[in-house]
């Protein structure tokens, strides 16, 4: 029993022993994987996707008629009679007013009496003269008296023309001045007719983006009034020159017509949207990425597949929108740093654990690690 007792020490004595080189082989094994696998920095990502890098240019205007009469008085008057108002759709040569012309009315008579007095008297004079009994001078005087009466006549025709005031054209009556029973005076106002048919807005746009414009150019037109409708229209004519003050060019936007019950009238604010420099399909980073070296080259950090930074130097075009165009250096699907790239260096491991994407107005967005396209979640924040 004793024997047993003594022995059993032993035993344990000799698992202590094998056991300690055991733990220790552990934990070195531990702190060499610990050596060769680093912790991976955090960082934002994005993955080079053709971009739409086009200028867009939004501009607001009225809604305007392509061309407006302003349609006056040619002289003074009593208005007996007003047959239209605003809104009524008139046809050229349709009356519109009428002025008091009773005196013009009783010249017109005077004069067309002396008129037929005159021409009597030419006639008899002129038989007289073909069988000479009357002289030439006689024949002359009676001749003038008939032309000068003649042209009495047709004045005061005129003048009671003129209390008669029609359309010049087709359009619709926009605006109306004058009521019944009104003094007018010559070269008033009256009325103000536009041509519906034809709805235009005018546009300045800087001078060097109407550069790449041109006439027959699409553009899309949104209205405030049916915030749900999206219109087209076309560039109908650039004006030859800028404006003085604004130095401005004056752009004319043909808009068409939309249909069922929504229709464009003029007053109306549109917000034209124009797209300049076409860029439809460019390989873009964001413009944080980039980093530039003591020899004027400029670069970004790739992610290579073993999840390590690599320095690639790169040939950058224009810059929009905090978007750069890449010509050469990187292609489609490759992984660079998309942001904040100052502390980190060549050959770091890394882990990314933000996407970099679009948002709608076109800046740079991060969304957490997941779908590298996810530019276009709602949640996505702007880089700081």
């Amino acid at each position: 029993m004793t024997l047993k007792l003594m022995k059993l020490p032993v035993f344990f004595l000799l698992i202590f022993v094998l056991f300690i080189p055991l733990v220790s082989s552990c934990s070195d094994d531990d702190a060499r994987g610990n050596e060769e696998v680093p912790s991976a920095t955090p960082i934002a990502g994005y993955r080079l996707v053709p971009m739409d890098l086009s200028r867009h240019i939004s501009v607001s205007a009225q809604v305007e008629p392509v061309t407006v009469s302003q349609i006056a008085s040619r002289m003074s008057g009593l208005v007996t009679e007003l047959h239209v108002k605003e809104g009524d759709a008139v046809r050229s040569g349709d009356l519109l007013v009428r002025l008091d012309v009773e005196e013009e009315i009783a010249e017109l008579r005077r004069a067309e009496a002396q008129y037929d007095y005159a021409l009597a008297r030419y006639e008899r004079i002129r038989e007289l003269r073909e069988r000479d009994a009357e002289s030439a001078a006689a024949y002359e005087e009676a001749r003038t008296e008939k032309q000068v009466s003649k042209s009495e006549v047709e004045l005061w025709r005129t003048r009671v023309g003129l209390g008669e005031i029609r359309a010049p054209k087709n359009g619709v009556i926009t605006s109306k001045y004058v009521e019944t029973g009104d003094a007018v005076s010559s070269n008033e106002q009256l009325f103000r007719l536009a041509d519906l048919s034809t709805l235009v807005t005018r546009i300045g746009i800087a001078e060097r983006d109407v550069v790449q414009l041109e006439r027959g150019g699409p553009v899309t037109i949104r209205i405030d009034a049916f915030p749900a409708t999206e219109f087209n229209g076309f560039i109908r004519r650039i004006f030859p020159a800028a404006e003085d003050d604004s130095r401005l060019i004056t752009v004319e936007v043909e808009i068409e017509q939309g249909s069922g019950n929504v229709h464009v009238r003029p007053g109306y604010l549109a917000r034209v949207q124009l797209t300049t420099d076409h860029r439809p399909d460019v390989l873009t980073v964001p413009s944080e990425s980039l980093l530039a070296s003591g020899r004027d080259e400029t670069f970004v950090y790739i992610i290579d597949e073993n999840d390590e930074l690599k320095r690639r130097d790169v040939e950058t075009g224009i810059s929009r929108r905090n978007w750069t165009e890449i010509r050469d250096g990187l292609q489609a699907g490759d992984v660079v740093v998309g942001a904040n790239p100052t502390n980190l260096r060549e050959d770091l491991y890394v882990r990314v654990t933000r996407w970099v994407g679009e948002r709608e107005d076109g800046m740079p967005a991060t969304r957490e690690s997941g779908d590298p396209a996810g530019g276009e979640d709602e949640d996505m924040e702007q880089l700081s």
